[in-house]
């Protein structure tokens, strides 16, 4: 049952003249905005959402319809910085980042709001993590007081409000099994679009002229005296692709162990195909190696439900051993990506020890959100001056969070993942086979995400798609322990 605002029905109107009505608003919408003379972005970004409201007006279930543009726009970088200022450091926000995802993420509140206030099938947020949670936030807020610029340190705090949200949506209103499905689906379907883009960008050798929608100026690798073209999807840069890529890999093949009708499974191995192509072609050797171990350790968990623990190890192993030997000879990506010879692994090394010492210095809450690197370049005592050759913070997630919040953050964020890996432990003992593979899948997916951010710089106050998969963990908590009862049907 809806709340009384989304209940009342419209006047009869015939479905012509409707259409008619939706056109003209969008025709005088369109050149209200041209009359505004905005810039090319900025006008983007308010038509898309004004197309966004006005098409909600024709939807039967709008809480389904912007959870669908919700889910969609999550990985994709379409927004605006408001109060934007340059910064001559590497820094992650400019301004307040305005994503186009919060368009609907904002109605999808205020959806929830009112049907708290009507009554209508009550259902207060999930609170599992949320303490951790606010620990992480209070640290942070206290590191802007610190920080040396406060304007840019406020910039990240808000970035990490909006992520906090869309955590706590995926975390508390995501409850029934069908919306669970949907949103996986519309995950996947991102992540092997993802992967198709990524394809066309290798090939091209460009962005494909993509820039607006997500997709970064083209970087290179280098393989001996070779160089390779490195993509980034319409994620960004190739590292955050194949942050993604470690995210939705094991969750799409952890399904495949699910029964399926055969147009799902086929739907699987396609999606899944085209993550490996797209992973590959990031030529990200952090990604590489963790999504392959969360894979093997994947293959594992799913065997030993099989043959037992100890067969599905060896068996796993074995055909591991036989995969490596197989690319060792065929020339691939993945290969590449593995052998690429830029010497970066002895920068990131320099700016582990430059990022200890900074921790030591200021231990308890950091030197301040989204002031990083320019504080690290009083304590880089190297030779190569590696902080300003790079430009960029330690490529270390757990220094970087140390470096920003202090310690305080880190333990309170260390016990909020600790918390959501936890929360998969009752879908992953489940009898039902679907809730058994999500909740293998989000685990070992958040496991190579956490392997790979060890080694490479990670924006971790907005990467949207962490935060929202760290929600869909503590969603699993709830759906997993009544699916102990009894096993479901066959999935479609």
């Amino acid at each position: 049952m809806n709340a009384p605002w989304a209940a009342r029905q419209p006047p009869p109107c015939h479905p012509g003249l409707r259409g008619w009505w939706l056109l003209a608003g969008v025709f005088i919408g369109f050149l209200f905005l041209l009359g505004m003379q905005l810039k090319l972005q900025w006008f983007a970004f308010l038509f898309l959402g004004s197309l966004i409201l006005i098409a909600s007006q024709v939807a039967a279930d709008k809480k389904t319809y912007f959870l669908v543009l919700f889910v969609l726009a999550l990985p994709v970088w379409i927004g605006k910085h408001l109060d934007f200022h340059p910064s001559p450091y590497g820094i992650s926000t400019f301004g307040f980042p305005i994503h186009v995802s919060l368009l609907p993420l904002t109605a999808l509140y205020v959806i929830w709001a009112a049907r708290q206030v009507a009554g209508d099938a009550p259902a207060p947020l999930s609170t599992r993590g949320l303490l951790p949670l606010a620990g992480v936030f209070a640290a942070a807020a206290i590191s802007v007081l610190g920080a040396t610029d406060q304007r840019f340190a406020a910039y990240d705090l808000f970035a990490l409000g909006t992520s906090i949200l869309i955590f706590s949506y995926a975390a508390s209103e995501i409850r029934q099994r069908r919306e669970l499905q949907l949103v996986l689906g519309l995950l996947i379907f991102s992540a092997a679009f993802q992967g198709v883009i990524a394809l066309a960008q290798h090939l091209a050798g460009s962005t494909l002229g993509l820039d607006f929608f997500g997709a970064d100026k083209k970087l290179y690798g280098y393989v001996g005296l070779d160089a390779v073209s490195r993509v980034g999807g319409l994620v960004g840069h190739p590292n955050n692709l194949a942050l993604f890529f470690d995210l939705m890999l094991p969750l799409s093949l952890s399904l495949l162990f699910c029964p399926v009708s055969g147009r799902t499974r086929f739907f699987l191995a396609v999606a899944v195909f085209l993550q490996l192509v797209g992973l590959s072609v990031t030529f990200s050797r952090g990604g590489i190696i963790g999504s392959g171990l969360a894979v093997l350790c994947l293959a594992v968990f799913h065997g030993s439900r099989r043959f037992g623990l100890i067969r599905a190890f060896f068996m796993t192993m074995a055909g591991a051993l036989l995969l490596a030997a197989f690319l060792t000879i065929v020339p691939n990506p993945f290969v590449k990506g593995l052998t690429r010879t830029e010497r970066t692994v002895h920068g990131r090394l320099l700016l582990t020890e430059i990022a200890l010492t900074l921790i030591q210095h200021h231990p308890l809450f950091g030197v301040g959100l989204n002031n990083y690197t320019h504080a690290s370049r009083q304590y880089d005592f190297t030779r190569e001056q590696i902080v300003s050759a790079w430009n960029s913070p330690v490529h270390n997630l757990l220094l970087f969070i140390a470096g920003e919040i202090g310690l305080m953050g880190l333990i309170c964020f260390g016990v909020f993942l600790v918390r959501a890996l936890t929360a998969l432990i009752p879908a992953m003992r489940s009898p039902d086979p679907f809730i058994l593979s999500v909740g293998g899948g989000l685990f070992f997916g958040l496991l190579a995400f956490l392997i790979h951010a060890q080694v490479d710089y990670s924006i971790w106050t907005q990467n949207r798609p962490l935060w929202f998969c760290l929600g869909l963990a503590m969603c699993m908590w709830r759906l997993g322990r009544p699916a102990t009862a009894t096993a479901s049907p066959e999935v479609h």
